[in-house]
């Protein structure tokens, strides 16, 4: 591995991969239902315990795009990410992935920025790897957005 490679972790959505940093992700867990928030947004399906941790499980496409819902099936998992944040309430967040994800080494040349004119609040990026699309959150701002529609801080 060179200076400009990282190692990363590309998880299948429905439609695209979530592309995260390997040291953002805690764990791959296979689906179990979330305990339902009350009053919380669609894209908000509840929270699990983890390890001691009250997590937040989200459907990050339905977050960034609106789309109705994500299907569950037999390859539904939860990905644990760690906020890295500010957030003493919200230190891990649970993505709802189909798959299981791929360890990928990356470095800036193997990435191709889509160009897009606005993006949500909660994505830094859309890139292209491999043809694969990519998408690179703003876990910053999706922490402070999950901590406010979760807990109302």
């Amino acid at each position: 591995m060179t200076e400009q490679e990282i190692r990363t972790i590309m998880a299948p959505l429905t439609d695209g991969h979530v592309l995260l940093p390997n040291s953002a992700v805690a764990e791959v867990l296979d689906f179990t239902s979330p305990e339902p928030l009350k009053q919380s947004p669609a894209w908000l399906l509840g929270d699990l315990t983890w390890r001691g941790w009250q997590v937040p499980v989200i459907s990050y496409e339905q977050l960034i795009d609106n789309v109705e819902s994500n299907p569950i099936t037999s390859k539904t998992r939860i990905l644990i990410i760690k906020t890295l944040g500010e957030s003493t309430q919200v230190v891990y967040i649970g993505l709802l992935i189909q798959g299981l994800p791929k360890l990928k080494k990356l470095s800036v040349d193997s990435l191709l920025e889509q160009q897009t004119v606005e993006l949500p609040k909660t994505l830094f990026s859309k890139v292209y790897v491999d043809d694969l699309l990519g998408l690179i959150p703003d876990i910053g701002e999706l922490t402070r957005i999950v901590e406010q529609a979760a807990y109302g801080k």
